[in-house]
């Protein structure tokens, strides 16, 4: 009897202050996370036609890669706050790494110029969103910063097509800062929805081959003070973006930009002694989207500027005149299924995009590329179509000039002579994708 008391005393002590501090922080906290999610991108790949410009034919056979692996952890922390945690294993190999490139950490058959981070984890997205109000929220972290239309507006498992357009190469990604932003303004008064964003970020953009890139134009986003972390450059990107709902999913459009100031280059540069002043990094994207009834579109265009000594990178190497980058692109799809077409057990979705990238450095670095890319989705499950899908790709190049596809090296986008996404020669992908 002794005992059963004791127990049920002990018993009594442990689970009624943790019953307590439990109905106290349900009551207090409303904790509704976290939600566990990711998918996984299985991508094979073949060129053909690998000779350009009487450049020597390079290796036509299939590769393997993980075009993206994504795992996160979203929710609710208390009422009006969210977060997002998200890993990425991007472009990781499957059939083993090149020796020669271990010290650089990138593999041998990685898809996508090497986009990502070698095959390696990295945190993409860590966000905290204070939302007190609808149309005034700020937002904290590591995020996509809200320029480009595509590269905004579409996650990577809800891709029409395998890769993004090329005009990723133009806009910064993501980086660490803060804005504030809110959605459907004015919607009472309008009758439509209004969205805005506006912020500021560090200058050391983390997304490999882009212009923002720092490791590539030489933006030297680190200060001095206690090893750099602590102090920074003070050159920052700044962005914003405005986005109008005309007619519901039928019509939405955008204007966005960004502009990341790029410091000088430091003193005793055997280029510049003194130091050389630069300028700034400026992007402006314009687009569209929308569709209904199983039609889905999407267009937009992509324009980045800077002044002088552009893409100067670590030795200080000069560019007096500046570089101009454009690219535009519009795609279309139109799923059968939705469209009444065909039964459930075959939705599938061909879609169709038209690329065009060009650069321009006014100092003989003249080079333009276009792709279009024929593609056919097939989804498993209608009611959760990017659960499960296949995707089949085959990107042809055309008005293929300068140096893309020569062997040499593309600018500030890349070692294999083409920008982000961009085909250089005939190529066809196919991708499976699941997701949870």
């Amino acid at each position: 009897m002794k005992k059963n008391l004791l127990v049920a005393a002990i018993a009594a002590a442990v689970i009624l202050p943790a019953s307590a501090f439990a109905a106290d922080s349900n009551t207090n906290n409303a904790d509704t996370g976290p939600v566990v999610y990711g998918y996984a991108q299985i991508t094979g790949a073949s060129q053909f036609g690998t000779s350009t410009n009487g450049s020597p034919a390079g290796s036509s056979g299939l590769i393997f890669g993980a075009n993206r692996i994504r795992l996160g952890l979203k929710g609710e922390a208390v009422p009006g706050v969210t977060y997002n945690i998200m890993a990425g294993w991007d472009n990781a190999a499957i059939g083993g790494n090149n020796p020669a490139l271990n010290g650089l950490g990138l593999s041998s058959n990685m898809l996508n110029n090497g986009l990502g981070n070698g095959g390696n984890a990295s945190i993409l997205d860590a966000w905290l969103n204070y939302a007190p109000v609808p149309f005034a929220q700020l937002e904290v972290g590591k995020f996509k910063l809200p320029v480009g239309n595509e590269y905004v507006n579409t996650e990577g498992n809800e891709l029409p097509f395998v890769f993004r357009s090329m005009a990723q190469s133009l806009v910064p990604g993501r980086s660490a800062g803060a804005m504030i932003h809110g959605k459907d303004v004015l919607d009472d008064v309008t009758g439509t929805g209004v969205g805005y964003a506006v912020g500021i970020a560090d200058d050391s953009s983390l997304d490999a081959y882009n212009a923002y890139n720092w490791s590539q134009n030489g933006a030297m986003p680190f200060g001095s003070g206690q090893g750099g972390y602590l102090n920074g450059s003070g050159n920052y990107i700044a962005f914003a973006r405005l986005n109008y709902d005309f007619m519901g999913p039928l019509l939405k459009a955008e204007v966005s930009g960004s502009r990341m100031s790029l410091g000088s280059t430091p003193n005793g540069n055997p280029v510049a002694p003194n130091g050389l002043s630069r300028s700034s990094i400026y992007t402006w994207n314009v687009g569209m989207h929308g569709g209904m009834m199983g039609i889905h579109y999407a267009a937009s265009y992509t324009n980045m500027t800077t002044g002088r000594s552009f893409a100067a990178g670590p030795t200080g190497a000069m560019n007096s005149n500046g570089m101009l980058a454009t690219d535009w692109n519009v795609g279309l799809g139109a799923n059968l299924h939705q469209m009444m077409l065909t039964p459930s057990w075959l939705d599938i979705e061909p879609a169709v995009r038209f690329d065009s990238f060009s650069i321009n450095n006014h100092n003989g670095y003249d080079a333009k590329l276009d792709n279009t890319t024929v593609g056919l989705n097939y989804y498993v499950n209608p009611n959760n179509p990017h659960a499960a899908e296949v995707q089949l790709n085959y990107i042809i190049p055309s008005a293929r000039q300068g140096k893309f596809g020569t062997g040499t090296m593309g600018g500030v986008f890349g070692a294999t002579g083409a920008p982000i996404n961009g085909m250089a020669y005939n190529t066809l992908m196919v991708q499976f994708q699941a997701g949870f």
